[in-house]
């Protein structure tokens, strides 16, 4: 069974998992997944307790001005146009109003640091062996949504595979879940997480739209109901229907092979939902 903890108002950290790699065939099959490990250990952090900001006792600039979501989101060019409500948008320009949470944690399966810094959200993480990395996004269970979201390995030691992407439609132990990643080798896969099984829907898939991962990517996800429309850099690479998750959380997503150090930065991340 896996080990979790809430973290941020049931944010899960980091949980750990087997992922098979390199390019194959478009195929659905079947693959046993190991038991995560989390390595949150901390308690967690009720946000409720914050106090709040009345921003109808602010100037305008805190409602219209660059600050604001809106404005945030004006900056981010999407693949098409949302006709859907924006939820919320961070280009972790303040650390202090920023939705993603700076963490630091070590145990003997790795370490974890994230923070806010020069205007990205940056992890390091420390694995010893073949893991994979959930952020979460704080956000209500989502059905239909539209997310982006900008990501860059800044550097890297160890084992020459690494990927990253977006993990969707998250029960809250963070046991079945989709995901869709891209990798180093130029492919991007969409797969399904069923307690330890993994169901492989895109087994890899080599997409030209692709940057080396060190040029940064700019991944998108559109989902209505159980049809999920996928995007590198703004080009549409292809639909795909499932219906067996039908709502969940969302977060970032990361798979590395074992005694690897990587860091990665995020920005101009952007929700929107009904």
């Amino acid at each position: 069974m896996k080990k979790t903890l809430k973290i941020l108002s049931s944010i899960i950290l980091l949980a750990f998992l087997f992922a098979s790699c390199g390019g194959k065939d478009a195929a659905e099959s079947e693959a046993s997944v190991p038991e995560p490990v989390n390595l949150a250990v901390e308690e967690p952090v009720d946000l409720a307790a914050e106090e709040p900001v009345d921003l109808a006792a602010g100037d305008e600039e805190a409602s219209t001005g660059e600050g604001s979501m809106e404005a945030c989101a004006q900056e981010v060019s999407l693949p098409d146009e949302p006709a859907i409500p924006l939820v919320l948008c961070d280009n972790f320009e303040d650390a202090e109003t920023s939705v993603m949470p700076a963490l630091e944690d070590e145990n003997k399966w790795g370490a974890l640091k994230t923070e806010v810094y020069n205007g990205k959200y940056t992890a390091r993480v420390e694995v010893k062996r073949d893991n994979a990395m959930w952020l979460p996004v704080p956000s209500d269970e989502l059905r239909d949504f539209i997310f982006q979201v900008d990501g860059a390995l800044t550097s890297h030691s160890g084992h020459p595979y690494h990927s990253w992407g977006v993990y969707f439609k998250a029960d809250e132990e963070t046991e079945n879940y989709y995901y869709f990643l891209i990798d180093n080798n130029q492919y991007y896969y969409f797969a399904l997480i069923r307690g330890e099984n993994r169901t492989n829907l895109i087994n890899g898939r080599k997409s030209e739209d692709l940057n080396p991962l060190d040029e940064g990517n700019t991944i998108t996800i559109a989902c209505d109901g159980s049809t999920y429309s996928f995007y590198i850099n703004g080009k549409f690479q292809e639909d795909f229907s499932d219906n067996r998750l039908q709502s969940g959380k969302i977060g970032i997503y990361s798979e590395m092979r074992e005694n690897t150090t990587l860091d990665w930065e995020f920005d101009n991340m952007v929700l929107y939902a009904p």
